[in-house]
């Protein structure tokens, strides 16, 4: 492994290629387009630019990629790690964790990572499924007597799991605060109806999926995701990573920097993302439901409150190293016939909420040309809003994880920063 603390002037950045990834929306549901005072980021150059970390030497290019994201101004503090064969080989980060860049971007420094989270959710669930406290096909309601009502008596954990339920948000306003009291969320999801007939067809329960799963776990385990994965998880494995945090943790994050919208953008927008953002204000869509009702208010991903919540689908912190490792170590976590039925197509097609294709396992996002996790055929992982995102390769058994503080518009399965730079893992091999 190859060390080092400061960028050479010799650094050249990448060429510019043509990316794989699908079309960008803004999330609104994680960044606030629209919050005053936030500033175009200005770009980091190599006189100004401190990188920390290791690499092995067949990945050197995987350090210029990592850089061109500062050069290029999409960057302001961030973090990329990578393992082969259970070898960490590339362990990066640079830049500052807050707005007014004077903290250094540290080793140790935790990312929200908003929907990757799904993904460690999904996994705790598989586990209690593994243990015999769930089983994938027997009604949720069964587990969870209050779900019975209004046509969710035959809604299951699979479903659940794989974004088909139909329950991606509420039919009437909200308030915010409901989302920061456990019980009466999860009572207000327990009495509502589904958007569509479950299992019919399917759409990305972005922030309600992980209420259903944690309850669905606590009934069965008596453990919230945040305990489960601590205990059963991250502990044990020494992955940082965490749902929940404690005040001594809060001192290690880095502050999310919202995406912005330069004026006139929309109108390059593409057609999909167009007819979804007309969705997206309105909350009587499936779109505007699950992403803006309610809405959670301008800077909230920063705020004490947001972090040390139970918000098991969208408020996971770690590094980049823990969840490269955490994808790693997956096949240690469940079963091997659990972990190929979770990695196998159980939702593909039109999204009702994304108005887009995507591509579900039981809790896994699946690589498809038009909505490729990692970046090539057979990958899972998760991605996150703004543009973090974390994938496992299993036919060579690579782990990667990009995160970041400045958010971009969005993107359904990684952004600018994070797809050039592990197609740049790829040339190396």
């Amino acid at each position: 492994m190859r060390s080092f603390s400061l960028l050479s002037a010799t650094h050249a950045p990448q060429k510019s290629k043509k990316l794989s990834s699908p079309w960008y929306f803004l999330v609104t549901e994680f960044s606030t387009a629209q919050t005053p005072g936030v500033k175009r980021t200005k770009k980091m150059t190599a006189s100004n630019l401190q990188l920390n970390g290791s690499n092995d030497a067949r990945f050197e290019p995987v350090r210029s990629a990592f850089l061109d994201g500062f050069e290029q101004g999409r960057d302001v503090g961030a973090a990329v790690a990578v393992t082969l064969d259970g070898e960490v080989v590339v362990d990066l980060w640079a830049g500052h964790r807050d707005r007014k860049r004077t903290l250094p971007w540290e080793q140790d420094t935790l990312c929200c990572m908003f929907s990757v989270t799904k993904a460690m959710t999904a996994i705790c669930v598989l586990q209690a499924v593994a243990e015999g406290h769930i089983d994938l096909d027997t009604p949720v309601a069964k587990y969870w007597p209050e779900f019975t009502v209004n046509e969710k008596q035959s809604i299951t954990p699979r479903q659940l799991l794989s974004h088909q339920a139909g329950l991606i948000g509420f039919h009437q306003p909200v308030s915010k605060d409901i989302y920061y009291d456990w019980a009466s969320v999860t009572a207000a999801l327990a009495a509502e109806r589904p958007w569509w007939v479950p299992g019919e067809q399917h759409g990305y329960h972005a922030r309600t999926y992980g209420f259903l799963l944690g309850e669905l776990l606590r009934r069965t385990t008596g453990a919230k995701v945040g305990r489960w994965f601590d205990e059963h998880i991250a502990s044990p494995l020494e992955i940082d990573f965490k749902v929940g945090l404690t005040d001594h943790d809060i001192g290690r994050c880095a502050d999310m920097l919202p995406a912005r919208v330069r004026a006139g953008e929309q109108k390059n927008w593409p057609e999909a993302m167009q007819v979804m953002m007309k969705s997206f204000g309105d909350t009587t869509t499936p779109t505007g439901a699950a992403f803006q009702n309610p809405s959670l208010g301008p800077g909230y991903m920063n705020s004490s409150r947001f972090r040390k919540a139970q918000l098991p689908a969208v408020n996971g912190h770690g590094t980049a190293r823990g969840v490269a490792s955490f994808y790693d170590k997956l096949s240690s976590l469940l079963p091997a016939g659990l972990l190929t039925e979770a990695t196998t197509t159980h939702s593909l097609g039109p999204d009702t909420v994304l108005i887009s294709l995507t591509h579900f396992g039981l809790g896994l996002m699946l690589h498809h040309p038009e909505s490729p996790i990692g970046i090539r055929a057979g990958s899972f992982g998760h991605a996150g809003a703004g543009g973090s995102m974390a994938f496992y390769d299993p036919e060579i058994r690579l782990g990667f994880c990009f995160v970041m503080n400045q958010m971009q518009e969005g993107v359904v399965t990684g952004g600018e920063s994070a797809t050039r730079i592990a197609e740049s893992v790829y040339e190396c091999l």
